[in-house]
């Protein structure tokens, strides 16, 4: 058939079959056929000349052969076709439907991962902190294919990322919270490369080695003045708070967990935490459940939550609800500015807790379960730093803590204890005289 300039067909052999065509509204030329009973209609985004029309019937005769011989393949032929497309196509096709890593926007899979994989996660704190990441990682990748992202552009990445609000505002965030946001960008791309089968390398493979080194923070313990001094600014109500966690070794989540059915008999026991309005039946690992022989001291402040306590929780705000990190954050931090004393958070109490623990001669490995530690090592790198003067304080830290912490139910005959700070000195406690042997 001949065609006239300007009409949509172009002169065809008999046996070639689809047409070459320009639509009314386009400059570009298309491909006009039939597959499984399907009409298909292709832009080639090639102008309308005599050059290109040869090079599209050349392109459209291959595809019509490779349909005939059943090699042809939609999804490799038309790569800018929809996914829904390709994979109507290459299931008529009899095979299934595999975009490769160049044809994945990281986005779009996104989009998917988070309708589909993201809500198995049981964990609330873990939906909070991925989505978080997610709000950091999606607009630097949204619009590159899994095949663009390679390590370089992953630690082009990381030293993008800047503190958003608060003081830090405007500076690069540290290493370790580079490493959170990382968390659900691997696990986002292993989890496409298992659905798409892809054997590809993963950008986050050696990522940990390029990111700068930051110095690690010394967590020291506190000095018995300066946590005097510290209760002495704090609330009136959060008081038998902060000093049931340095009695302890608690920490907020665990306070916050806590309920009157906590307190059995001699006992306090610890088998869950709350974080962020979510209960944790699972505490941060197993040996973290644990049981705390009550003293004199901590039966104290007990009696004081569990009189004021006018819901089955335990430890609550001023205001009578439920123990909350963030507000209990900012009341903790009032206190640490009008005591003038150096800037802590409140774990410092539990660090506190361990290294008096060691100044006054509590049995490591007893300390090992007081912390809920799986082994002894862990108290001595985190918490086994040495503080200066520490031991000049064993007095007052005896008595404050009181002889049934070091001889739980052995409250009779008192015995000496044992410091392990390294030196020899007596010191009198309680009007007793008592070698402290270092």
């Amino acid at each position: 058939m001949k065609m006239k300039k300007g009409t949509l067909a172009l002169e065809t052999p008999a046996k070639e079959i689809g047409s070459v065509k320009r639509r009314k509204d386009s400059k570009k030329l298309y491909v006009d056929f039939y597959y499984f009973g399907h009409r298909i209609i292709r832009s080639t985004e090639l102008d309308d000349t005599l050059a290109n029309e040869i090079r599209v019937r050349d392109f459209l005769n291959r595809i019509m052969e490779r349909i005939e011989t059943g090699t042809f393949k939609f999804a490799e032929a038309f790569p800018g076709a929809t996914k829904k497309e390709k994979a109507f196509f290459t299931s008529l096709e009899g095979r299934e439907y595999r975009p490769e890593p160049h044809q994945v926007l990281f986005g779009d899979y996104v989009k998917e991962w988070m309708k589909t994989i993201f809500p198995t996660f049981g964990s609330p704190t873990k939906h909070r902190d991925y989505q978080e990441s997610i709000k950091r990682i999606l607009p630097y990748f949204r619009n590159m294919t899994f095949h663009q992202i390679t390590g370089q552009e992953l630690f082009r990445f990381t030293e993008s990322l800047k503190w958003k609000t608060g003081a830090n505002k405007g500076k690069p965030v540290s290493r370790s919270r580079k490493v959170n946001i990382l968390i659900p960008f691997r696990a986002i791309w292993n989890d496409a490369c298992d659905h798409y089968r892809w054997v590809i390398k993963s950008p986050c493979d050696g990522i940990h080695k390029k990111l700068p080194k930051t110095e690690k923070k010394e967590r020291l313990a506190l000095r018995f003045n300066d946590w005097q001094l510290f209760l002495e600014n704090l609330e009136d109500h959060y008081r038998p708070i902060a000093e049931l966690m340095i009695l302890t070794g608690m920490i907020v989540s665990e306070l916050s967990a806590l309920t009157k059915d906590s307190i059995q008999g001699e006992y306090l026991r610890l088998t869950s935490s709350y974080v962020l309005k979510a209960e944790k039946t699972s505490m941060k690992t197993a040996f973290r459940k644990r049981d705390i022989y009550i003293t004199e001291a901590i039966r104290k402040r007990l009696d004081i939550l569990t009189e004021r306590a006018t819901t089955p929780y335990l430890v609550t705000s001023s205001r009578g609800t439920r123990l909350h990190s963030t507000d209990f954050a900012k009341v903790w931090k009032k206190a640490v500015d009008q005591a003038n004393i150096s800037p802590m958070t409140s774990y410092i109490a539990r660090h506190s807790f361990a290294a008096w623990s060691l100044t006054i001669g509590v049995n490591p490995l007893r300390l090992v379960k007081l912390m809920g530690h799986a082994s002894k090592q862990m108290v001595y790198e985190v918490y086994g730093n040495y503080v200066e003067g520490l031991e000049e304080d064993a007095e007052a830290i005896y008595n404050y803590f009181g002889q049934d912490f070091l001889t739980p139910r052995k409250k009779e005959n008192p015995i000496p204890f044992r410091y392990s700070t390294g030196h020899s000195r007596h010191v009198d406690l309680s009007s007793q005289s008592t070698l402290l042997s270092f």
